[in-house]
């Protein structure tokens, strides 16, 4: 099959609590206002056509909008964020399934070439959507347009559009190829209010559109000087299971995060200055096979070890990037439905519930054991931080930390206006994670608590690096992963590497490098050997390296041909960013851009804080 090795770009970074105006936005220093702006679509079949798009402090949202309603008519105060607007070419075969991200996937059920229709299938966290036969005879059949009601109590929203560019029988397999995709958030989307504070601004004025010359706006005002409050509130699971159970949460500026409680202590004594993002809070059913892993996001799944259909047994493992954290035997008929798994040494704390699962039912389904999941709690316990007085968020300061006293106090934040000295961002030279790079560095730096790593071609000296061109690091890991022939490890952000086949009696693995379940580039390794994979056009640089690899061991275990893996380094080059003078990141702005001249010198960012009224 032929690889294509255009990536697309997707997804601003999230920054957190941006305080920005957007580049059309008005700014008499005592208000923002973020314009409605009609967008074209990247897919050139529908590149005449647009829809609306509001950048709300650095992130594009997209305001919900009925199909075939003009622009105007969007709704201003509903907001979803955009996933993706892609022009890239992805083929696939009859069963493959394509990641979306954020927990979206496109599968291929069946591709009938003869009738030139292929049946496609929505879903999101592994539950069906919407499903369709998009025809391929004419132009005007190509495109499948989603649309869904009862979105922030919205009906026929568009939230997804699909071109199926051809089919064609390949050697082996039948294939379509797909030449544009566009998708919103659409089971995060949010109403606004009146009153709301976001980046540091408070929501004035809810403007809606009046024709295509004024598709409407939000007008903001600046947070009064005064400290601001980020409380610990109690919220109930999403899973039924759970529903008469509570757990504590804090809207950091917009991203909700799971103070650390131990196990069976009251949400009133849990950490309010320990925090770990919430990744998973559904109440969704999933269905799983023996031997199917659930991508939970954030490098964290579920995989089903095996099923006992006469006992009513099944056994579950909890991974994160592919490595094993904890597993347990949960049954359907005993009170053993939940698993809790707790773990030690969270950021200092002990017996700490990082994911909770509910079995509803195990059953036979043909040749295959099946298990039905219907409740997943998760947080991101391995990026958990400690929150220090001075710590600076949004553009504020901590000030306080307030512990619980009851469960009607559980605890706050308070922060207030950050000094307005500049804050230098310095390029530091760090050492990879893996001993087989141990001697080696490279480039990063700490952008307001974000590690970034500077773009530097191959062979460069260090501080030749484009301090202005940034990528997040995805990961820097010297943990051992063991692939089998065929298996596919997920490194977070979308990507992921595949042992395409192993060769035990010649020491040697062919590696694949993917990004969305689309091919990036390959490689074949002998045990001991490192793999760096370099990138072209990246911001505009050439023969970046975006990738390495080392291989420690090639051996057989069982029926199993296995690859060991001791060494990972990943940057999320798709999502790569040029800084320029004047933008505004976490209430800062960018003052200076200082180049590195030297190894004792790798250059540095230097912002101002954003002045308030």
């Amino acid at each position: 099959m032929k690889k294509y090795k255009t990536i697309a770009l997707v997804a601003l970074t999230l920054l957190i609590s941006v305080a920005v105006n957007t580049g059309s936005a008005a700014d008499n220093n005592c208000s923002k206002i973020c314009n409605v702006v009609g967008t074209h679509y990247q897919c050139s079949t529908w590149s005449n056509e647009q829809y609306p798009v509001i950048d709300l402090f650095g992130e594009k949202n997209i305001p919900l909008l009925a199909n075939y309603d003009p622009m105007w008519k969007c709704h201003i105060d509903k907001l979803a964020k955009l996933v993706l607007d892609s022009n890239a070419t992805y083929t696939l075969k009859t069963g493959e399934k394509l990641d979306l991200g954020q927990g979206y996937a496109l599968e291929v059920e069946k591709i009938d070439i003869d009738n030139e229709k292929v049946w496609l299938e929505f879903t999101r966290d592994g539950k069906y959507i919407a499903d369709q036969n998009v025809s391929t005879t004419t132009d005007s059949n190509k495109t499948w347009t989603v649309t869904l009601d009862n979105v922030q109590g919205e009906n026929n929203i568009v939230v997804m559009k699909v071109y199926v560019n051809q089919l064609f029988a390949g050697a082996v397999d039948n294939i379509v190829q797909i030449k544009g995709i566009w998708l919103i958030d659409y089971a995060n989307a949010r109403t606004l209010n009146v009153g709301d504070e976001i980046g540091g601004f408070t929501l004035q004025q809810i403007i809606n559109g009046t024709n295509l010359s004024n598709l409407g706006s939000l007008v903001f005002g600046n947070v009064k000087e005064s400290s601001v409050s980020c409380n610990v509130v109690g919220t109930h699971y999403e899973c039924n299971s759970w529903s008469n159970e509570q757990y504590p949460v804090i809207d950091l500026f917009g991203e909700k995060n799971v103070p650390l409680v131990a196990n069976y202590d009251p949400i009133w004594k849990c950490h309010v200055d320990k925090l770990a993002k919430l990744v998973l809070d559904s109440g969704d059913k999933h269905t799983l096979k023996t031997g199917e892993k659930l991508d939970l996001c954030k490098g964290y799944s579920l995989q089903v070890k095996e099923i006992d259909v006469d006992g009513k047994k099944v056994w579950l493992e909890f991974d994160k990037n592919g490595k094993y954290v904890d597993d347990t035997i949960l049954s359907t008929e005993s009170d053993n439905q939940n698993w809790t798994c707790y773990l030690d040494k969270v950021q200092g704390e002990d017996n700490v519930p990082v994911l909770k699962i509910h079995v509803s039912d195990i059953s036979q389904s043909g040749d295959d054991g099946i298990v039905k999941i219907d409740g997943i709690w998760l947080i991101d316990y391995a990026n958990a931080r400690t929150l220090k007085i001075g710590d600076k968020i949004g553009g504020l300061t901590l000030e306080k930390i307030v512990n619980g006293t009851n469960s009607s106090n559980l605890g706050s934040l308070i922060f207030n206006n950050a000094t307005e000295s500049p804050v230098n961002c310095n390029v530091v030279s760090a050492g990879y994670k893996c001993s087989s790079w141990s001697n080696e560095r490279y480039p990063l730096i700490n952008l307001f608590g974000e590690k970034n790593v500077p773009l530097i071609a191959d062979y460069d000296s260090i501080w030749k690096c484009h301090v202005d061109k940034l990528s997040r690091l995805v990961l820097d890991s010297g943990d051992k992963f063991t692939l089998k022939d065929g298996s596919k490890l997920g490194l977070g952000q979308g990507y992921s590497i595949k042992a395409k086949q192993v060769d035990v009696a010649g020491k040697k693995v062919w590696l694949e490098f993917d990004k969305n379940g689309k091919y990036v580039d390959d490689t074949i390794l002998s045990t001991g050997e490192n793999w760096t994979c370099f990138l072209d056009s990246i911001q505009g640089e050439d023969h970046v390296p975006v990738l390495k690899v080392h291989v420690s061991n090639v051996y057989q275990s069982g029926n199993d041909s296995v690859v060991q893996i001791d060494g990972i380094w990943l940057i999320d080059y798709s999502n790569a960013r040029t800084l320029k003078l004047g933008d505004k990141i976490g209430g800062f702005t960018l003052d200076k851009i200082v180049s590195g001249v030297n190894n004792s010198n790798l250059g540095s960012l230097v912002f101002r804080e954003i002045s308030n009224s």
